[in-house]
């Protein structure tokens, strides 16, 4: 029988047939690396939790040990959420010199791990070598696990940071018809950003009621979520109050997903049936 290769198999296979002196190479190291982005999937994720095509089945599953197939993986896709990292890595960056960007770092010199700004970290032994490890939020009842891209303390009331790169691709998923009124001209639809997109709202929010319930005494009440145009770098900036109006049906989601892991009661598909739904539609009951 003759196997043809599918997949991130076969673009691996591709990008070695490519006759460039150095693409290929890189598109071929690229697509070798170990798939999945390193998190825990027997967790609820926010960024998860706030999109349309959060499935409650699919999560009950997941709760349960079972991991989803894995998507396939192309060299550009991997490419867009590389520069997202590298966009979220700057700001960051700025921010801890600026010594406002509190959360969990590390110590590159002595290795240590600790919760708080670079200077709780005795600066005279230590004064700059530190990995900023964003800030850890898993809160256990309601098995929810994510990190904020940041915790700012310093400039004003404490902030909860979000950072999002905006492209085309973004705003044809969260704002299509801004597209379309421009024409497909990014800049002109850039221009009339004057909110954040809902599902951004409901993350930034999701990750400060994660704090409040780890951090009931300090916890922040704001969040500001960043907005950089992927073309051209511009910026914008939304500052959001802490509500917890707009994630209480994901929050009374996730208690019924983690009450059925208990009862080994498997949920229904919530987006359209399990013979339509590409996140539970492998798993049977």
């Amino acid at each position: 029988m003759n196997y043809k290769p599918t997949g991130s198999l076969k673009a691996f296979i591709a990008a070695g047939k490519n006759k460039t002196r150095v693409l290929g190479s890189v598109e071929r190291h690229v697509l070798s690396k170990p798939a999945g982005d390193g998190r825990s999937w027997q967790y609820l994720h926010p960024s998860d939790m706030v999109s349309t095509e959060w499935c409650y089945r699919a999560s009950y599953y997941h709760l349960l040990g079972h991991e989803p197939v894995q998507k396939e993986r192309g060299f550009r896709i991997m490419s867009v959420f590389e520069e997202g990292h590298a966009i979220h890595n700057k700001w960051q960056t700025w921010l801890k010199e600026m010594e406002v960007l509190y959360g969990k770092y590390r110590c590159l010199e002595c290795g240590t791990t600790f919760f708080g700004l670079p200077t709780d970290h005795d600066p005279k032994l230590h004064p700059k070598d530190f990995e900023y490890l964003e800030v850890p939020l898993l809160y256990e009842p309601l098995k929810i696990a994510g990190h904020s891209d940041g915790w700012i303390r310093g400039l004003g009331d404490d902030m909860m940071l979000e950072i999002k790169s905006i492209g085309v691709g973004t705003l044809r998923w969260e704002a299509p018809e801004l597209l379309m009124d421009n024409k497909n001209d990014f800049d002109k639809a850039w221009k009339q950003i004057n909110a954040p997109f809902g599902k951004h709202v409901s993350q930034v929010q999701l990750y400060m009621k994660l704090a409040e319930l780890l951090y009931p005494d300090n916890h922040p009440k704001e969040a500001v979520i960043i907005y950089e145009a992927k073309p051209n770098q511009e910026v914008k900036e939304f500052v959001v109050t802490k509500s917890d109006f707009q994630i209480s049906g994901i929050l009374e989601a996730a208690e019924r997903i983690v009450k059925a892991v208990e009862a080994k009661e498997p949920l229904e598909c919530n987006i359209g049936g399990s013979w339509n739904c590409d996140r539970c539609r492998d798993y049977k009951d």
